[in-house]
């Protein structure tokens, strides 16, 4: 499974993290030493008996595999490692020259490469980086816009929502490509802006993430009207709880494989799982009103972001909630431009009236009037 958001990482420089699964201690020795002169890339070292159901991968990004016997307990072994790995990771597979048979063997395991020993530090780092640039490429085209507001009561995830909607209308497929993932995992408002149930049971993922897969989250996902894919929680108020990142990020990681466009509703908090979702995204927008300190926490927002990761991230701000003022008072549009400057992308008019007949009816605004500013003015500013 291609890794966009497992991937992520605080460092300005994305590491390619290699698992090395050996018996061979004096292999794995030398190949770490000469890894460690390398820049970018970290090998770990792991027994393959360690990796169990649960096994936290953390900082690996792909797995080699040293399979330094055709024996039948050393297949058995592999056998195991295979369905027992975390799933999304690919395993390449080191070993001396097989025979056809023991090839389809490894076909049939979904090894994504086989490299002859012996053979090169170098010729391996290499083989990693063949084998995650084409899983990269395989998925080039999927987009990941992220809204999150400056400050509460913005508008974030009614953008959001009609973001989604708006990605759906020029979708060619006949089953939905688009998916909104609400990260605000208390309050499962994009599944009750659309009048859905919530429906991602967090508490059946957070004891053991590994055993999420595809159908898993299939059920927990609903559905809008055969448009848009919707994955929103719901937790009692006060419930607190924690999870690792991986809960987080192997979601999107799955949900990726299946739809062209991701929407997330990401709260303003941060979260341990909060880098990677805003590393992993192809658009990330902050949501403002039309106020003066709403304008500066934003102003604020893009600041620490371009100073947290640098060009990894450009952050871009959508003024919801404007207004021009009849009589000249209040902020004006130059004042906003000189505040935000090149990272403001437009500004959406104000209607309250129509947004709170949708929000209260879980209908899209579209529903109850068709061509409205709100819809036409975001999908100027999304290009669609």
């Amino acid at each position: 499974m291609l890794q966009i958001f497992s991937r992520s990482v605080r460092s300005a420089n994305p590491i390619m993290g290699i698992g090395f699964v050996t018996q061979n201690e004096d292999v794995g020795r030398q190949l770490k030493e000469y890894v460690a002169q390398r820049e970018g890339v970290d090998l770990s070292l792991i027994a393959s008996g360690k990796v169990v159901p649960g096994y936290d991968p953390r900082g690996i990004s792909i797995f080699v595999y040293d399979l330094d016997s055709s024996g039948e307990a050393s297949q058995r072994e592999f056998q195991r490692f295979m369905a027992q790995r975390p799933q999304h990771l690919p395993v390449i597979v080191l070993s001396p020259a097989l025979g056809d048979e023991l090839v389809r063997w490894l076909l049939r395991l979904r090894v994504s490469d086989w490299l002859k020993a012996p053979l090169s530090a170098g010729e391996l780092i290499a083989a990693c980086g063949r084998v995650l640039s084409q899983n990269v490429g395989s998925k080039s085209e999927l987009k990941c816009m992220t809204f999150l507001g400056a400050r509460g009561g913005v508008g974030a995830t009614s953008i959001a929502v009609h973001a989604a909607l708006l990605a759906a209308g020029r979708s060619k497929s006949n089953s939905p490509s688009i998916c909104v993932v609400d990260l605000d995992l208390t309050g499962g408002a994009c599944a009750e802006y659309l009048d859905l149930q919530p429906a991602w049971a967090l508490d059946e993922i957070i004891a053991n993430p590994s055993r999420l897969d595809p159908r898993m989250l299939e059920s927990m996902t609903s559905t809008y009207k055969n448009k848009i894919d919707v994955l929103s929680a719901q937790r009692k108020f006060g419930e607190a709880f924690t999870f690792a990142p991986e809960v987080i990020t192997r979601t999107l990681d799955i949900v990726s494989q299946s739809h062209q466009t991701l929407i997330v509703d990401l709260p303003r908090h941060v979260e341990n799982w909060s880098d990677a979702v805003i590393l992993g995204s192809s658009d990330v927008y902050i949501i403002t009103d039309f106020s003066v300190p709403g304008l500066k926490s934003a102003r604020r927002m893009v600041n620490d972001m371009t100073n947290q990761f640098g060009e990894l991230v450009k952050p871009r701000v959508i003024v919801n909630k404007y207004s021009r003022s009849l009589f000249g008072t209040g902020i004006s549009a130059s004042e906003v431009k000189e505040l935000l400057g090149d990272v403001l992308v437009g500004q959406i008019s104000a209607d309250e009236r129509l947004m709170r007949e949708a929000i209260d009816r879980g209908v899209p605004t579209s529903d109850i009037k068709p061509r409205n500013s709100f819809i036409s003015e975001l999908s100027k500013i999304l290009g669609y």
